[in-house]
């Protein structure tokens, strides 16, 4: 065998530098880890190829805008105030991850809704029957341009601002388990403890950057809630939902969260720390270079790291996991056999879903309106908005949508 077949060969029985290297890459991943289940004392993202590479991408960060958090993950995302109509951009992950994972925890009722949207009313529907029974469309037309649930906050069962311990929290724990019972198996068989005291120290120290209180204080950097301010999530025009959530005195001030401002942290505490984790992790890495043998246990510890970092940073959480603990808003209707019924607004047109959501909670669908029609109205939306009359509101929907409904009929339009 040549030297070049050998030195091969060595290379694949004991691969000494690619753990090294691989140490080095990857700090995207643990980042948006940490994002996803940092917020307590125990932050269980386990240790995996990246964590060096973050830590020095986390000390500049820190020492420029003293953030932790990785930024929204949905940038253009709305957080309009419908009590002032005040519309400003998120900045906060929570929110954005929020969101950005709606169609995982949307409530059934919600999935219901946007497969059968409400059709317009037959010519002989009256004014109680409307708003006691919507028929449900078929399937083949169901193409609901916008849906508005709106939700309120599941206190005092559920604490606001605090994370939860759902089956992705527990990954950590249980790769920990696996990564360190996997190391010891050198120390036993030839007492070779280096992979061990790496896998240790590199565990001792992932779990101490998590456990900052800096991570607590971005994920939920707002007032108390307030059971007078109610906001509405979208993506604006064009977009198919809308998320709103009422506001509550032990909830958490949604709109001010999404500022993204930071109140009373320690910045340059937190940097210190930092600096002083990016130092550790340095000499961690320094001393992996010099293990040289038992090598494919390290990797397979990095391995597994990696794996539950991918299912950490990727999965989506229910509201309560990131401290946002919501649920659907539910009211009995009149003649509705007691069953409390979905507040859920999804109409074949945009304008009729905001105006039945005007009528359910006023002044919701006005705080709309402009994102959705910044121009001109029909003279028959302006006299609806401008109007103060019940009933006369009811008649210019009805015949709206026994217009709409005469249009759906036609041949082509489908039924």
């Amino acid at each position: 065998m040549g030297p070049a077949a050998e030195s091969l060969r060595q290379q694949w029985q004991e691969p000494s530098d690619v753990f090294t290297i691989l140490l080095i890459i990857g700090g995207d991943i643990v980042h948006r880890a940490l994002g996803a289940v940092s917020g307590g004392t125990l932050t269980p993202v386990a240790f995996s190829y990246g964590w060096v590479a973050y830590a020095m991408s986390a000390l500049l960060s820190t020492a420029g805008e003293a953030r932790l958090l990785p930024p929204s993950p949905v940038p253009d995302l709305a957080v309009i105030n419908l009590s002032s109509g005040y519309r400003r951009t998120n900045r906060s992950w929570t929110i954005g991850r929020l969101f950005e994972t709606y169609d995982s925890w949307m409530p059934p009722p919600v999935r219901d809704r946007i497969a059968h949207p409400v059709l317009p009313p037959p010519p002989s529907t009256t004014a109680d029957e409307e708003v006691q029974h919507h028929p449900p469309a078929p399937p083949a037309a169901a193409a609901v341009p916008l849906c508005v649930a709106v939700y309120t906050w599941a206190v005092p069962r559920l604490q606001p601002g605090r994370t939860g311990r759902d089956w992705v929290w527990w990954t950590g724990l249980v790769t920990t388990a696996a990564q360190l019972g996997l190391s010891v198996v050198p120390f036993a068989t030839a007492a070779d403890w280096r992979v061990f005291l790496l896998t240790a120290g590199g565990t001792a120290l992932a779990y101490a950057q998590g456990a900052l209180p800096q991570w607590r204080r971005e994920k939920w950097a707002c007032r108390a809630g307030n059971s007078a301010k109610h906001v509405a999530l979208t993506l604006g025009n064009g977009s198919q939902h809308v998320v709103v959530v009422l506001g509550h005195e032990r909830g958490l001030d949604l709109e001010d969260l999404a500022g993204g401002q930071v109140r009373g942290r320690s910045a340059r505490g937190t940097g210190l720390v930092m600096a002083a984790l990016a130092v550790l992790w340095f000499l961690l890495l320094v001393t992996s270079t010099g293990i040289e043998t038992h090598t494919w246990y390290l990797l397979g510890v990095g391995a597994l790291g990696l794996l539950q970092n991918l299912v950490v940073a990727g999965a989506p959480r229910a509201p309560a996991m990131l401290g946002v603990p919501i649920e659907l808003a539910t009211t009995r209707l009149p003649g509705g056999g007691g069953e409390p019924a979905p507040m859920v607004f999804a109409g074949m047109k945009v304008m009729f879903t905001l105006m039945e959501l005007e009528m359910a909670y006023p002044g919701f669908g006005k705080g709309l309106l402009g994102e959705f029609f910044p121009g001109q109205l029909r003279p028959w939306e302006t006299e609806w908005w401008a109007s103060s009359d019940v009933e006369r509101r009811r008649e210019l929907l009805r015949e709206a949508r026994l217009q709409e409904s005469l249009r759906m009929m036609k041949p082509g339009r489908g039924s």
